[in-house]
């Protein structure tokens, strides 16, 4: 089961998405869930409340990521620079990470490795 659907996706920005971008959302949000369980073996279920919202945040950079891994473009006096995680693609940052792993059991002095 997806972590995050299409319509949270679309939810979470103004660009309206063709039927086509609409598929490749679907897809999206069913291997980021995926990895985001691998990844993250200790989430809980249900999932937290901020799995839906790292889910969609991935894949909406993974669409703003151009298919042929394009880092720098430049158009006339336009340019822009792709930041990610060097291969483009699908990824979570650390603290997204950290938002879909349990929140520990300790007391004050608790530490997370």
């Amino acid at each position: 089961m997806p972590l995050a659907t299409a319509d949270d996706v679309q939810a979470r920005t103004d660009q309206q998405f063709t039927p086509a971008e609409r598929a490749r959302v679907t897809v999206l949000c069913t291997d980021a869930s995926a990895m985001a369980r691998s990844l993250v073996p200790s989430m809980t279920v249900p999932p937290p409340a901020t799995a839906v919202g790292v889910v969609s945040a991935a894949v909406l950079r993974a669409l703003a990521t151009p298919p042929e891994g394009l880092k720098d473009e430049a158009i006339g006096g336009h340019s822009r620079t792709l930041a990610g995680d060097g291969g483009g693609g699908l990824y979570f940052t650390d603290t997204e990470l950290d938002l879909l792993r349990p929140a520990p059991n300790g007391g004050a002095f608790s530490i997370w490795t």
